[in-house]
């Protein structure tokens, strides 16, 4: 991972440490670590995850270990603007996938999906991918029940034999977040992979299960309303507290900056 976070240069935002490059640079270097064969693994942390990680030590010590941190939300791009006067560009989760399978297709890579909400939602995808990138070998999927904390060890065990037997290139994992981020930090030197990447709604968006907002409301940032809509009973809690809980963050982290308070 050395060779890659000295080639990238990454900001600090509410303690996260994000990739300022764009998407297409970040990709080139996803795929020379590849090529390298580097073992490495890619988070795309939003709002959410970004609160989550200031009240978890440990998960913000997982998401600037990341070889690549792309800014999901429009918040990062927001704080990186307003605080910092840089102009960053939002890289979603799902636009990273879907431009790293247009190179993987040339290349003749080959996927593990990890995750999903029930393997119908996988067998979607690798059909979907079939036509989209036949070049690209889904090597195998496991869609595991839901657990509120982390797999039992026997299950663990057995999802890492899997992987390991059919040895894909990558392995996207949709756990939902921080679960996928903190399973890939504990695992990842058992697995063989050369990337791994957690990317959270993306099966769901690629399946066609959710339907992803039309392109105008993600250029107003309104992607995260038009999900609430889709999915209120799900998200309308966690976009109220977490967004409030973000905006908090913003406020204490100026203050402290203004102030230089440790």
């Amino acid at each position: 991972m050395i060779s890659i976070i000295m080639s990238l240069e990454k900001i600090e935002i509410l303690n996260l440490l994000i990739n300022k490059d764009n998407l297409s640079t970040l990709l080139e270097q996803a795929i020379k670590l590849i090529e390298e064969k580097e073992k490495f693994y890619v988070c795309a942390p939003n709002a959410f995850l970004t609160v989550k990680a200031n009240e978890d030590k440990q998960l913000l010590k997982i998401i600037n270990e990341a070889a690549i941190v792309v800014p999901d939300g429009m918040s990062s791009v927001w704080v990186a603007k307003k605080f910092k006067s840089l102009n960053l560009k939002r890289i979603s989760g799902y636009d990273f996938f879907y431009e790293f399978s247009k190179i993987a297709d040339k290349k003749h890579l080959s996927y593990f999906f990890l995750g999903g909400k029930n393997q119908d939602v996988l067998i979607k995808i690798k059909n979907k991918l079939k036509v989209e990138f036949e070049n690209i070998d889904v090597k195998g999927f496991f869609s595991p029940p839901f657990y509120t904390n982390e797999m039992p060890d026997e299950v663990n065990k057995s999802v890492i034999k899997m992987i390991n037997d059919l040895n894909p290139d990558v392995l996207w994992v949709g756990l939902s977040s921080p679960k996928q981020e903190k399973w890939i930090y504990e695992n990842i030197k058992k697995i063989d992979i050369k990337m791994a990447c957690a990317v959270g709604a993306v099966f769901d968006f690629y399946s066609g299960e959710i339907k992803r907002a039309p392109v105008w409301m993600q250029k107003i940032w309104l992607e995260w309303l038009f999900r609430m809509v889709i999915e209120p009973r799900r998200l309308f809690k966690k976009y109220l507290v977490y967004n409030n809980k973000f905006m908090i963050l913003v406020f204490k982290d100026f203050i402290n900056k203004k102030f230089k308070i440790k």
